[in-house]
Parts: structure tokens; C-alpha cells; sequence
């Protein structure tokens, strides 16, 4: 019981954080703001800094990310996170390695964890399509 109340509790504070982000990136002159939010969620939530991040290849993150072994609830809200913070989905390298992480996320909770969601096959298709256009 403790445990699923510990799970609620994490995915309803991770929600939050997710449309505090949101809000601020949808309103002008809060980019600054936003990319501080983002930054001290990965440190503080995660463990994980945005230069970590960007440099680790897919293969050592998905080894990071099994190290840490976050429950799929944490997972999800760090590939939202990531995800939300590419948009709008720029054709430059940074926004490609990114995204990459997120498919790495994405196959975990597909693979180990058994999950799917309509949101992430559709973030899914949107990442295979910006590959396929910009970086193919």
C-alpha cells in the first residue's frame, strides 16, 4: 500500500513539474525560466546534468538508466521532460541526440517494464519522422 501511495505521490509531483515547464515554455520571455526549471529537475529529480546528458551515447544512457533503475512512473516523467523541453523540434544535433535519449526511454518502458502509451507512440512516430527528415 505504501508503495502504490509513494508511486502516486511521484507521478502526481513529476505531472506538475511537467506543466510548470509547459506553462512557462508556452508564454513569451519565459525561455530563461524554463531552461532553469529543466536543468534542476534532471539534477534534482534525476540525477543527471543536460551536459551528462548530451554527451553519453544512447547505449551508456540506457546503461545509466538501468544503474539507477527508476520505476516506470520516473522514467516516463524524464522522457516527457526531455521530449517537451526539444520542442519545437529544432534540425540541429542537439535536439537529435536528445531525442534519440527518449527513444532509449521509451524501449525501456515498452521492454522491461511492459508499457505503452498512445502519447509516447505518437512521440515515437514524431522522432522516427524528424530522423527520417532531418538526419536521415
Amino acid at each position: 500500500m505504501y508503495q502504490k501511495d509513494f508511486i502516486l505521490n511521484e507521478a502526481e509531483r513529476l505531472a506538475r513539474l511537467i506543466a510548470k515547464l509547459l506553462g512557462l515554455k508556452s508564454q513569451a520571455g519565459n525561455d530563461d525560466e524554463a531552461e532553469h526549471l529543466y536543468q534542476h529537475a534532471l539534477v534534482d529529480e534525476f540525477g543527471l546534468t543536460r551536459e551528462e546528458m548530451l554527451s553519453s551515447a544512447p547505449e551508456s544512457f540506457k546503461q545509466w538508466l538501468q544503474y539507477k533503475s527508476f520505476n516506470a512512473v520516473k522514467l516516463d516523467a524524464l522522457a516527457q521532460l526531455i521530449y517537451h523541453d526539444c520542442e519545437p523540434l529544432a534540425a540541429n544535433t542537439e535536439t537529435l541526440t536528445q531525442l534519440k535519449k527518449v527513444l532509449v526511454i521509451f524501449d525501456m518502458l515498452e521492454q522491461q517494464h511492459h508499457q505503452q502509451s498512445f502519447d509516447n507512440l505518437s512521440k515515437r512516430n514524431i522522432i522516427q519522422q524528424y530522423i527520417q527528415k532531418y538526419h536521415a
